[in-house]
């Protein structure tokens, strides 16, 4: 990486005057030069990474990085349409070249964690450096993320290089778009009891244009709780091809509907919890709980908002998480 050697010079010498000073003499004797060898010594006391990190901070001061450009969302196991670049300039707005980038990348997922790697770029003469992300093989909702590269592996070299991070959104859409899903997803009431599969949840899949969604083939609440006995039977019925997913859960009450003093205005929150199953092996590949707090003008409007909005987090999520 390109280093601003002054920097590293004029720190160096301050330490020097400070080694020096806390070591003069009284006032009442006359005062002596260093040595060379003394000198020479303090030099050999300091610590090298001491010097490092300091050189390394004073290098990256004043730099600013910026995203040039990121792709669109793609489906998964597809490429994505162009790469993502970040540019570097120094205080005066000139573009930084030669100049060390680390960037970061979703890599891999391991069941419902995504898994980053780093490469190392070095930017080209306007300042600029371009990643080319492998293809996709499984959703995301992400960043890939371009920080100057740490002078060592130390922790306060990665916080004074995350202080420069820029990042641009990775997003990678599951093949629940293609596949398709049988949801076992169920509204509870307050009082904790459920009532009927979730409209809102099949209706959002549909605003979005993933048609081949719909309540399963099980459908009575005895289910609830018992994914694998849902999912056996489910797949008896249907089999292993019909549609990709299983997705199964509930949405209850996290605190029931409340209005003011004067009732002008009502609040609750709502909790989804939902998982996903692949329909081929049985594997659970999805987990995740959301809460929302809703507000409205009467208890319908509330519980509604509520729920609509629960329900977009959710299908969001599953979307670019699945």
């Amino acid at each position: 990486m390109r280093l601003v050697k002054k920097s590293h010079i004029l720190f160096l010498s301050v330490t020097l005057f400070s080694f020096i000073s806390c070591e003069s003499t009284p006032k009442s004797e006359p005062q002596t030069n260093k040595s060379n060898e003394e000198i020479n010594q303090i030099i050999e006391e300091i610590d090298p990474a001491v010097i490092e990190l300091e050189n390394y901070k004073n290098s990256i001061r004043n730099l600013v990085l910026k995203i040039e450009s990121s792709p669109a969302a793609v489906n998964v196991r597809k490429s994505f349409s162009k790469n993502f670049s970040a540019s570097v300039k120094d205080e005066s707005g000139s573009p930084v070249s030669d100049f060390s980038v680390m960037v970061k990348f979703p890599a891999s997922k391991t069941e419902t964690v995504i898994n980053y790697e780093t490469k190392v770029l070095n930017t080209d003469e306007n300042g600029l450096v371009s990643f080319t992300a492998p293809q996709t093989s499984f959703a995301a909702n992400e960043k890939v993320i371009f920080y100057p590269a740490p002078c060592n592996e130390s922790d306060e070299a990665l916080e004074a290089a995350m202080e420069k991070a820029v990042s641009a959104d990775y997003l990678v859409k599951s093949d629940i778009i293609t596949k398709g899903a049988v949801l076992f997803i169920w509204d509870f009431n307050e009082k904790g009891n459920p009532t009927n599969n979730s409209y809102e949840i099949q209706s959002k899949f549909r605003t979005k244009g993933i048609t081949l969604v719909g309540n399963g083939p099980v459908s009575e609440s005895k289910y609830i709780g018992k994914p694998q006995t849902l999912y056996r039977e489910t797949y008896d019925i249907i089999g292993p091809d019909a549609y990709g997913y299983l997705l199964y859960g509930t949405i209850t009450f996290e605190q029931p509907v409340t209005a003011t003093e004067d009732k002008t205005a009502y609040t609750c929150i709502l909790k989804a919890e939902i998982d996903a199953i692949n329909m081929k092996n049985g594997s659970k590949i999805y987990s995740k709980v959301f809460t929302y707090n809703s507000t409205g003008k009467n208890y319908n409007e509330c519980v509604n908002n509520g729920k609509s909005n629960l329900a977009e987090l959710v299908v969001s999520d599953i979307i670019y998480g699945l």
